[in-house]
């Protein structure tokens, strides 16, 4: 339908503008990186899309509009009065914030999601976690829906504890026999059965749904009940959830994940490998925080990397642009080698006894 731009939103699309011209990029990404009284919006993961949800008539109207930045601009300067856009029901699902996603009890065991690759290379870090010893997290949605996620090896259990589609568990091979144990900071020693788990490959597409709708999708089965150990978990809401933390942190390299993850000390290695080969200049004073930034693109990159010259080539330009990194003088084939050589952990000597 045809949305005529009224003066509020042409004013919120002006913030936006500005933020760009000043070169601040990050503050734009996320569902509610601008919230005004009309509305709210923002650049739709770090793509050349931007999404907003206008509010009118007291809330009883609700517009979505997607526009590309060019179009911002000219709404800005006034040269566009009207943009298409979508009515929303009186009944649609209400954003109240960004995605949540906790997975201890310390302030840095958090992370206020504002794009679905964050989301994506946090929940991977963890699932990595969990290939060394289980590990339980819980995810609110953009509409304050919340689930709990059980990573054990290659699998991952889902328990939908409060979203307006329903409660729900994951239904895995019924077949299975068994449990798994954990203990979690919030719900003590737990549980899990085998039966409720899915692949991991189904479960972390259906989880960066869940981030934005509140619902799993197609792809993962829910039994319609809840582990009685949970149900209590439906009764904190985001809020409730960050009155007990200092405010988490937008950029998964400044939480806790680089020092829980695999993907940590892998980078502990590859940089100081390339300190010592002279590939790499760096700010000593910084190096542990160019570490885990180091570690965030390896567990966004570092697998296919190995193998594929163009991933490799991004991901040696992304290294570059860390702060604190002088110079990276390693070429992409240089960096292959380099990943190769330290993902894993040098062996140790065993000293034999001959008799």
């Amino acid at each position: 339908m045809a949305f005529r731009i009224p003066d509020d939103f042409r004013a919120m699309v002006r913030d936006v503008i500005a933020r760009l011209d000043f070169g601040d990029e990050g503050s734009v990404v996320g569902a509610r990186a601008f919230e005004a009284e009309c509305g709210f919006g923002g650049r739709v993961d770090k793509k050349d899309l931007f999404r907003f949800q206008y509010i009118a008539n007291g809330g009883h109207e609700r517009y979505e509009v997607e526009l590309r930045q060019q179009q911002l601009r000219d709404i800005a300067a006034g040269l566009i009065e009207e943009v298409d856009a979508r009515a929303l029901e009186g009944n649609s699902r209400v954003a109240r914030g960004e995605p949540l996603l906790v997975w201890g009890e310390y302030d840095e065991d958090a992370l206020r999601v504002r794009s679905l690759t964050d989301l994506g290379v946090a929940l991977d870090a963890l699932y990595s976690i969990g290939g060394i010893d289980p590990v339980l997290f819980r995810l609110w949605s953009t509409g304050d829906d919340q689930i709990v996620g059980v990573c054990n090896g290659i699998e991952c259990a889902l328990y939908i504890v409060a979203s307006q589609h329903g409660y729900g568990t994951s239904v895995g091979d019924p077949t299975r026999n068994g449990t798994f144990e954990l203990t979690d900071h919030d719900v003590g020693p737990v549980a899990i059965p085998w039966a409720d788990c899915v692949s991991w490959r189904i479960a972390r597409p259906a989880l960066l749904r869940f981030a934005e709708h509140g619902d799993l999708g197609t792809d993962v089965m829910l039994d319609g009940s809840l582990p009685s150990i949970f149900l209590m978990l439906g009764d904190y809401d985001r809020a409730a959830e960050l009155a007990t933390r200092r405010t988490p942190m937008h950029e998964p390299a400044r939480t806790s994940l680089p020092q829980k993850a695999p993907c940590g000390a892998w980078a502990d290695r590859l940089l100081n490998s390339l300190i010592e080969l002279h590939l790499i200049e760096v700010d000593p004073s910084i190096q542990e925080a160019i570490s885990a930034r180091f570690a965030m693109l390896l567990q966004q990159y570092g697998e296919e990397a190995q193998d594929s010259g163009e991933i490799a080539q991004k991901l040696t330009k992304d290294l570059e642009k860390v702060r604190g990194v002088g110079a990276l003088f390693a070429t992409a084939g240089d960096l292959q080698i380099a990943l190769r050589r330290t993902q894993d952990p040098p062996t140790q000597p065993v000293e034999t006894t001959f008799r």
